[in-house]
């Protein structure tokens, strides 16, 4: 595997992680009042252009780890929408 490669799943995976704990908290506290929604919707715009450009370069690590962010913060919306008590 060419590092480049390497280098981009490395990447993706670790890009990927940051938003795992806030969705354990959110589950486990069912309290989202503190995580922005501003945040969230563009971290799905910007991270669907990416898995846009991605695919028309076939860049599979960005793809993967792109979309895995965008689910993740639809997950995190959605968890807004059911625990926030504003």
């Amino acid at each position: 595997m060419p590092t480049e490669v390497l280098l981009g799943w490395i990447a993706s995976l670790l890009c990927t992680l940051i938003l795992i704990p806030q969705i354990i908290k959110a589950l486990q506290t069912r309290h989202t009042d503190d995580v922005s929604m501003s945040m969230l919707v563009i971290s799905v715009a910007g991270n669907g252009f990416w898995v846009a450009h991605a695919t028309m370069t076939e860049n599979i690590p960005l793809i993967f780890g792109a979309g895995l962010i965008s689910l993740m913060s639809i997950t995190l919306i959605i968890f807004k929408y059911l625990f926030d008590t504003k």
